[in-house]
């Protein structure tokens, strides 16, 4: 995938020599810089790096305490199953970002050089299907409240994140140790910077008419708030990284002739799997609660609410309740 190694090497490669003010000549192609950076230029960029390495590390915890309180602690809901796929593959994004970076300078082809950047496509599409993925059920649940909860699958959630999954994995082993497809990399991003986005705003749309605008509204719980929270920074921050994938396997945009264009996308992405940890701990947190509870029980808070968790009722008394409350 020469579109996906160029831009890698180009991004990583930025940011490490801007952080030195070195900017050698084999570094980048040839009159790729007609001038000399300035020293305030370059301590923006050593700030910058620093910033993102820090956003970085919080962000890699963050999942990593939301994926072991929903393993281990929490109990299990559809809810749950989402973020905690989410979670995983926000994480596989942060870690493949590393794997990216340390592969760089290997000459090896069958070194992980070869198979890194398919692999940092593929977990950041993964995020943005998932989290479309929960966009789109949690739309049709405060569309179609009562369709949604007496005709909805029991495992619903579990079966779209394995499918998610699974069609992710399939095309990484593909791209990655059988043969390269650029029709399938273009479908790909294009339905990742372009389908997805437009799905996540509709439902954006959708879900804050109901449940923040409309005159007749129920109580929400927690969730909804942190779910257009995370909408919102994935329509800002995680589509910038997959629009610029496009443009370069459309050919629309030649990578060697932009200098800041993909490291802020880079920059984007990180932000983009990393922020919903902070979301759910700051919601869940809230104003009027004790500043120092246990963080079970502002993850709870978030994810096991009885106005979205109602799995353990069966259709008839969860169609009679919701009408009783009309």
């Amino acid at each position: 995938m020469a579109e996906l190694n160029t831009a890698a090497s180009l991004v990583l490669t930025h940011t490490t020599d801007g952080i030195s003010g070195d900017y050698s000549p084999s570094a980048f192609p040839e009159d790729y810089f007609e001038f000399e950076l300035s020293s305030f230029t370059a301590f923006l960029l050593l700030f910058g790096f620093l910033m993102i390495l820090i956003i970085f590390l919080c962000g890699l915890v963050g999942n990593a305490i939301v994926i072991y309180y929903l393993c281990f602690i929490l109990k299990k809901n559809p809810i749950t199953t989402y973020i905690l796929n989410l979670a995983v593959a926000d994480a596989c994004v942060l870690l493949s970002v590393v794997v990216l970076y340390s592969s760089l300078k290997e000459s090896d082809p069958n070194s992980l050089s070869s198979i890194s950047p398919y692999l940092l496509f593929y977990t950041y599409t993964t995020s943005g299907y998932l989290l479309t993925a929960i966009s789109v059920e949690k739309c049709l649940s405060v569309v179609f409240p009562i369709w949604y909860r007496c005709h909805r699958p029991e495992h619903m959630s579990a079966i779209v994140c394995a499918l998610i999954w699974a069609m992710s994995s399939l095309f990484f082993g593909i791209d990655s140790f059988l043969i390269y497809s650029s029709i399938k990399f273009l479908v790909i991003s294009t339905i990742s910077s372009v389908f997805c986005p437009l799905l996540v705003l509709i439902c954006t749309v959708i879900l804050f008419t109901k449940v923040c605008c409309s005159l007749h509204r129920r109580q929400r719980g927690k969730f909804y708030t942190a779910l257009l929270l995370a909408l919102l920074f994935f329509i800002i921050f995680g589509v910038p990284f997959s629009a610029m994938m496009t443009l370069i396997g459309f050919e629309v945009i030649d990578i060697k002739s932009i200098v800041w264009g993909p490291l802020i996308c880079m920059t984007c992405a990180v932000i983009n799997s990393s922020v919903n940890p902070f979301l759910y701990f700051l919601i869940g947190r809230g104003k009027k609660h004790r500043p120092r509870e246990p963080l079970k029980v502002v993850l709870e808070r978030v994810f096991v609410d009885k106005a979205d968790c109602r799995e353990d009722q069966s259709p008839q008394a969860m169609t009679a309740s919701m009408m009783m409350t009309s």
